[in-house]
This record gives C-alpha cells, sequence and structure tokens, in this order.
C-alpha cells in the first residue's frame, strides 16, 4: 500500500468482513463505497452471507470524471 499498490483481496476482504460483524455495523446499518471493486471481493461478500438493502448507482459521463480526476492532480492556486 506504502508504494501505491492496492490492498490485496485477501487482507480487504478479511477487514470488512470483520468490520461488518462488529456490533454498531450490525445495529446500525453501514455503507461500502468503492467495495468490491473485483469479482472476488464480491464472491466473498456472498459466501460470508453479506447482503446489502440497497444499492447507489451513480452514472456520470467520462468527461466529468476525467475532469475531477484532473482537478485533484494540482493545485488550483498554485498549480
Amino acid at each position: 500500500m506504502d508504494a501505491g499498490k492496492l490492498v490485496p483481496d485477501d487482507v480487504i476482504i478479511g477487514v470488512v468482513k470483520d468490520r461488518l460483524q462488529e456490533s454498531f455495523c450490525v445495529e446500525s446499518g453501514w455503507l461500502l463505497d468503492g467495495f468490491p471493486r473485483t469479482p472476488t471481493q464480491a464472491e466473498a461478500l456472498v459466501d460470508s452471507g453479506v447482503s446489502a438493502d440497497c444499492f447507489i448507482f451513480l452514472d456520470v459521463p467520462d468527461d466529468v470524471l476525467v475532469d475531477r480526476v484532473v482537478g485533484r492532480r494540482a493545485d488550483l492556486r498554485t498549480g
């Protein structure tokens, strides 16, 4: 992760599964942002019995996403 690489599936799956089993998540609910990212992660959630009440799908045009990402690369004031 320090090298800028993604955390391996088995590590992130374990972290998410553990957190979703904690009492706060069980009682209050949870929101996953950007997870699962891979089919392996999605299958692990299904295999562990995790299911969501709803999903939010954001359909954003590519040009808008590119503008947002490019805007994050540099400070608008200092360049």
